[in-house]
């Protein structure tokens, strides 16, 4: 389910970049990029037509040849022509139509607002034309536009190239779609590199969190086997204080050498002397070379005696040298709980006014005082 989430969030989040790099950036100026060679072939194209006709024209009124002949001729060459992409007119100086492939606008003024002979230069560039087919207004009836003209020499003709916009528009389109076609394609395989991608790095993740897990887990069991032993030989302590005395009358038989653990110590409060229970200690610490002792009620002494010569009187079945500055008795550990990478924490009751760490170097010692 998880891994269901992330491919489909990849999907979407690729999908919709993919779509605004696309539709916002790259295909408009590819399509802008070709429109314009395309138009601009076009424009060379016509500009060498009218070029040749305007020249052969020129000769051939410059040998007495009958004006009207010749406009008869250029419009049987161009009749019919106005289906292709180019194709030619001819205008006089004011703009009255002489030849057209379209016959029936022959005698009428040219009525094209954009690029008219009067306002138009000789030669529009591809770019130009672009501008002017994006810009133009879609329900213009115009279907073609002057490109670029030439005058006749020794008449009052001019040779006129223009493009057939549905033909020109039609030709763009077409490349849009292939580019479409393209880039869909496109996008597909690079989803599909993206999900492998995807699969590959989730998966190697996967195998990583999988293992820390494990880790935590061996972890969890540790402490939970560690809190157990915690709670039986605190169990087993408090057997051992119900049959103390039978204890102490066994090891008197033993030995009378023997020095027996102290029942109580001697703490100040105050200036007050103030001997306390062993049992009733919950755990003794150092601050600023002061020795402290804690009792179960939360109530805190002083003690003349070093942390050293505090834990040497102490029963060791009962009480266990944390570390530098403290020393915790059996039944006051509430929790032990894992602290760092191999280091545990003690939580004590009442809760101690310091925080109790048992470094690495002493945690196999701990487990072994536990009987683990």
């Amino acid at each position: 389910m998880r891994n269901s989430r992330i491919y489909l969030y990849t999907t979407i989040g690729f999908v919709l970049l993919y779509i605004v790099i696309i539709s916002f950036l790259v295909l408009p100026l590819m399509v802008k990029y070709k429109s314009t060679m395309l138009l601009q072939n076009n424009i060379n194209l016509a500009t060498q037509e009218i070029h040749q006709m305007s020249s052969v024209t020129g000769d051939i009124l410059a040998n007495d040849i009958d004006k009207q002949t010749i406009i008869n001729s250029i419009q049987k060459a161009i009749s019919g022509s106005d289906n292709e992409s180019i194709y030619l007119s001819v205008f006089d100086w004011s703009g009255k139509i002489i030849s057209d492939p379209d016959v029936t606008k022959i005698g009428l003024k040219n009525e094209q607002k954009s690029n008219t002979i009067s306002n138009m230069k000789s030669v529009v560039t591809g770019e130009e034309l672009y501008q002017h087919l994006i810009n133009r207004d879609t329900n213009s009836k115009e279907t073609s536009e002057v490109i670029a003209m030439r005058s006749i020499a020794n008449s009052d003709l001019i040779i006129v190239a223009h493009v057939n916009i549905k033909n020109v528009q039609l030709q763009i389109d077409a490349y849009n779609e292939q580019l479409k076609t393209v880039f869909l394609i496109l996008g597909l395989i690079i989803l599909v590199l993206v999900l492998l991608i995807t699969r590959t790095l989730s998966l190697y993740y996967e195998r990583i969190i999988d293992s820390k897990t494990a880790k935590l887990e061996d972890g969890v069991l540790n402490l939970s086997k560690l809190n157990t032993s915690l709670e039986n030989y605190q169990q087993s302590i408090a057997d051992l204080q119900n049959n103390t005395q039978e204890k102490v009358e066994e090891k008197d038989k033993e030995t009378d050498t023997k020095e027996i653990p102290k029942q109580r110590l001697l703490t100040y409060i105050r200036n007050e002397l103030m001997p306390i229970a062993i049992e009733d200690i919950s755990y003794i610490y150092v601050e600023n070379s002061i020795s402290y002792v804690v009792r179960k009620d939360g109530k805190r002494f002083t003690a003349n005696d070093s942390l050293d010569q505090l834990y040497a009187s102490l029963d060791p079945k009962l009480f266990f040298r944390a570390n530098r500055q403290t020393i915790v008795a059996i039944y006051a550990i509430d929790k032990i709980i894992k602290y760092g990478n191999s280091a545990l924490k003690i939580e004590m009751q009442p809760i101690s006014e310091i925080d109790i760490i048992i470094g690495k170097n002493k945690v196999a010692v701990f487990k072994k005082w536990l009987d683990m």
